[in-house]
């Protein structure tokens, strides 16, 4: 098997009715660069986001929904690998990405990190840029994935799996990245 055949990329699955509760938390919560490993370097990630935690009874709500809309969907990749063991969620971020916001070259595990699975969840269509781009281990692009409104994608968290969001020319992209574990 091809090891891109583990990038898997699910259309309009998504709930309307969560997109239409997240995206009014993510325009109230995602306020502040979010960090890489070494801090916040906006060389890197350049992105407005939000560490979603169980710290208040608002964000317990927001985590279980997601978390539900989540495992309503993992059978579809599951079915797929079911060599997969991970199933918890151990972060979930919602991100808000504005004109000239990315994300440069990156894998999503780390020896601090026990990431598994990578989630992506994309919320809305109307922007230009942000396309999901995954390459080799030279950089060189290997697979491009346009991602439409109510779209996921799971893809293994390992360095055989180096992605990147690329700038936003026009609008705002919303979406929630979450890993299993």
């Amino acid at each position: 098997m091809d090891h891109l055949e583990a990038i898997v990329k699910l259309d309009n699955i998504i709930n309307p009715g969560f997109i239409d509760k997240i995206v009014p938390l993510i325009n109230k919560k995602a306020k502040k660069n979010l960090e890489v490993r070494l801090g916040v370097d906006k060389n890197i990630r350049k992105v407005k986001g939000y560490h979603l935690n169980s710290n208040t009874p608002t964000n317990m709500f927001y985590w279980k929904l997601i978390k539900k809309e989540i495992e309503r969907i993992y059978p579809h990749y599951k079915i797929k690998f079911p060599k997969m063991a991970s199933n918890r969620i151990n972060q979930i971020d919602l991100l808000k990405y504005s004109i000239g916001e990315k994300y440069e070259i990156h894998t999503d595990h780390y020896s601090t990190s026990a990431r598994h699975l990578s989630i992506i969840i994309n919320l809305n269509h109307d922007y230009e840029g942000g396309d999901l781009i995954f390459t080799d281990q030279k950089e060189k692009e290997i697979k491009r994935l346009k991602l439409s409104k109510g779209s996921i994608v799971f893809f293994p968290s390992n360095f055989m799996y180096p992605h990147s969001i690329q700038p936003i020319t026009k609008g705002t992209r919303y979406s929630i990245v979450a890993w299993l574990q």
